[in-house]
């Protein structure tokens, strides 16, 4: 008698995730829903790195001033140092490499919503923090100049130390850019200025620009490639040409606009940004037309109420958009989860992050010069502070502190913000951050036919730790229901157990073959960096089945990946 088991292959997760309403609607290689996984290029599900606190003191007293941090910028000297800037309830804050902020005085920041907006020129800043504050110009020895606004000269003769008030400023073509200003106070919100060439605090009265086609006014300025780009509330304009006898404006799109300069961003290639036309979403632009890329998560953006603390952001090769929605509940007021896509991955794939922490807002490339990790300006209650993505191995962030805040590790337990208790084992360090994986609705091509499902194998990814996993199924479209819950377990391999300090540890040289080393436990010295198989229980009879792979909470903050899923059944009689 021939075997009459079939197998389910499911290896492709290239499609990450899709949040529309119907998930039988899904393509084969998407998820209805996941948190804090990444998906692999080649196929395979692994936990986000955690994310470690960057500034060890708070920057702000949480006590008297909330954290709601609303623009960051990370300045390059000459000397290859860097400078961060992030603003925060109309107050700028600095800090070189030391993580020490201090407040920037003499600037108010005024601007709507961003608070302030940064141009870099040489080893001069400039900024601009609305159009009832003057402009300022920031040097290397930390002098801040105010520069007189509706002063005018000409090139023949220029009046240095002036720049317009206004909202937006950005660096193109050898001018210094202004966009939304007030001028004799008069607010001009379609207006663009540019400099004298080459001289960005010096300007003639006759160089402007008022964009009044299409309505709305500006709400950024930044350049890319051989344009500047004019974003406005319901439009989309470039400017080219090269000096004040050759701009040509052209007319990207007279629909699609851009509520916020925080709202968008751009990569080496393209141009990406949120607008709200259409019931929202984000946006790609190459040198063409606008292209609508965020279909798989477009629920969640029809949901959203507070565009306006909607954050787009380009850092380390893909982009973070953080939004005020969470999945379950709708619109939030501030950031509480965080949509990242990566083009890189088949056509373009979105995943889903969160923290127990809070929410990252702004973030800022780490890829310059001293900084290895991009780094995010965190939207929290408990710490003002920027954080270092993807820093940590482990599935768990390091951001409260003091430690005493959040964590309990003498009782083995960690309280959320939502004051709920994670049970901790082996004495982690950190808060852990949930993570699982759900896969799309399993049928074999036929929806309503009976199957007798088996024991599934799934192809783990070798750990440092022994880690376990729980498979929680579902069946016959039923996703609210858990029909039955398995445990998988992963052993770690390798050559030893380590603790933390290891060989440097006084107690047996760092060995511990126990796993019951000090916080964030034990580890082996050596992995293999390949798979084992490890198979679950049966599901039993259903027509379609549903898998949903999390950590349990015996092993939480551990990572772990999967990069196959066999699922095998025998097909019932057809009725």
């Amino acid at each position: 008698m021939p075997n009459r088991l079939e197998p389910i292959n499911i290896v492709d997760y290239t499609g990450g995730i899709n949040l529309r309403r119907s998930q039988f609607q899904l393509a084969d290689n998407e998820s209805p829903d996941l948190l804090n996984v990444d998906i692999d290029p080649r196929g395979g599900f692994m936990t986000r790195k955690g994310w470690e606190r960057w500034n060890e003191n708070d920057i702000v007293d949480m006590f008297t001033t909330a954290w709601e941090p609303r623009n960051a910028f990370a300045h390059v000297w000459a000397d290859n140092n860097e400078e961060i800037y992030i603003v925060n309830e109309g107050v700028l804050y600095s800090a070189s490499g030391d993580g020490v902020f201090t407040v920037v005085t003499g600037i108010t920041a005024e601007a709507s919503p961003h608070g302030a907006d940064f141009a870099a020129w040489g080893d001069d800043l400039y900024i601009v923090s609305g159009r009832t504050q003057n402009a300022r110009r920031r040097s290397l020895d930390g002098a801040t100049v105010s520069l007189s606004p509706s002063t005018w000269s000409e090139i023949d003769t220029p009046t240095n130390n002036t720049m317009p008030a206004s909202e937006f400023c950005e660096t193109h073509a050898g001018y210094m850019f202004v966009g939304s200003t007030r001028e004799a106070a008069v607010d001009h919100d379609d207006r663009i200025r540019w400099s004298h060439p080459g001289d960005p605090d010096s300007w003639r009265e006759d160089d402007f620009l008022d964009i009044t086609e299409g309505g709305g006014r500006i709400t950024g300025l930044m350049s890319f490639g051989d344009h500047l780009l004019i974003f406005k509330t319901t439009s989309i304009h470039a400017l080219y040409g090269y000096d004040e006898g050759s701009w040509q404006r052209v007319k990207v799109s007279d629909h699609i606009g851009c509520p916020a300069i925080t709202a968008a961003t751009r990569s080496e290639s393209a141009v990406y940004f949120y607008s709200t036309f259409a019931r929202g979403g984000i946006y790609i632009y190459s040198g063409d037309r606008p292209e609508y890329i965020s279909e798989q998560v477009s629920v969640a953006f029809e949901e959203i109420i507070n565009y306006e603390n909607i954050f787009v952001s380009w850092a380390g090769r893909r982009l973070w958009v953080a939004v005020p929605w969470t999945k379950g509940i709708g619109s939030t007021v501030g950031p509480s989860a965080m949509f990242v896509y990566n083009n890189d991955i088949g056509s373009g794939a979105w995943v889903m992050y969160n923290s127990n922490c809070g929410s990252a807002s702004t973030i800022l490339d780490g890829a310059d010069v001293n900084f290895k990790y991009p780094l995010a300006a965190f939207w929290c209650t408990h710490a003002a502070t920027m954080v270092s993505l993807d820093h940590l191995e482990d599935a768990f962030d390091m951001i409260w502190d003091p430690p005493s805040l959040w964590a309990m590790p003498d009782v083995g337990y960690i309280v959320t913000d939502a004051d709920e208790e994670i049970g901790v084992t082996g004495g982690t360090v950190g808060q852990p951050f949930t993570t699982y994986y759900r896969t799309r609705w399993l049928h074999a091509g036929w929806p309503d036919r009976k199957k007798s499902w088996r024991r599934p194998t799934f192809i783990c990814r070798e750990t440092v730790q022994d880690a376990e996993l729980l498979v929680e199924t579902y069946r016959d479209y039923d996703e609210t229901n858990v029909h039955r819950t398995r445990t998988l377990r992963i052993e770690a391999g390798g050559g030893a157990y380590w603790t933390e300090e290891g060989a440097a540890d006084p107690d047996g040289l760092g060995f511990d073959w126990s796993e019951d080393g000090i916080a964030p436990g034990a580890f082996w010295g050596a992995g293999t960096g390949g798979t084992r198989l490890v198979r679950a229980g049966s599901i039993g009879l259903a027509r379609s089945v549903q898998m949903k792979v999390s950590p349990s909470p015996v092993t939480v903050g551990r990572s772990w990946g999967v990069d196959g899923i066999v699922a095998k059944f025998v097909q019932r009689r057809f009725r």
